[in-house]
């Protein structure tokens, strides 16, 4: 081993560029990770007078089948009305009141969709609301702590280089 291979400091092999590398490609992967949406649940509702109709399928086209659906009050957070969809994953639900709700369909083993609608906002269609996209909070903590490391790898490596 020439001393051009060896590292300064410790005379071995230097694998910190290894180490940094590694600690890169974990750092991109945990910041690339996100929900998997191959079972997402689309909701589209509409009004015809005081009926509520909706449509309900999954992200790959397939019908939400036999699921129940909940009306609740935006204002109050009253339970106004249920349904459960049909085999063609529609339905149809009677609202006495057009007044601000909130549909909320359960397919269960966690999939769930939502979609608001508001009188006073001008709408004169409602329009279905999108998910906030939730956060896995691990990722972000993994996240930080990967960044930590590689902050202070760095210094570490600048130092070692700057000493000789």
């Amino acid at each position: 081993m020439n001393k051009t291979d060896a590292c300064r400091s410790c005379n071995r092999r230097p694998v910190h560029a290894g180490i940094i590398a590694s600690l890169f490609t974990i750092m991109l992967t945990l910041l690339t990770i996100s929900d998997a949406y191959g079972h997402k649940i689309n909701l589209f509702c509409r009004f015809e007078g005081t009926t509520l109709h909706g449509e309900a399928y999954f992200s790959g086209g397939k019908p939400v089948q036999n699921s129940p659906i909940h009306i609740y009050s935006l204002d109050s957070g009253e339970h106004i009305a249920s349904g459960v969809t049909s085999t063609e994953g529609t339905f149809s639900v009677n609202i006495e009141n057009k007044i601000p709700l909130k549909a909320i369909l359960d397919a269960g083993n966690g999939h769930r969709a939502t979609w608001t609608w508001n009188k006073t906002s001008g709408q004169s269609e409602p329009l279905p609301t999108v998910p906030a996209e939730k956060q896995n909070p691990l990722t972000t903590i993994a996240t930080g702590i990967v960044a930590i490391v590689v902050f202070f790898g760095l210094l570490n490596l600048w130092k070692r280089r700057n000493a000789a």
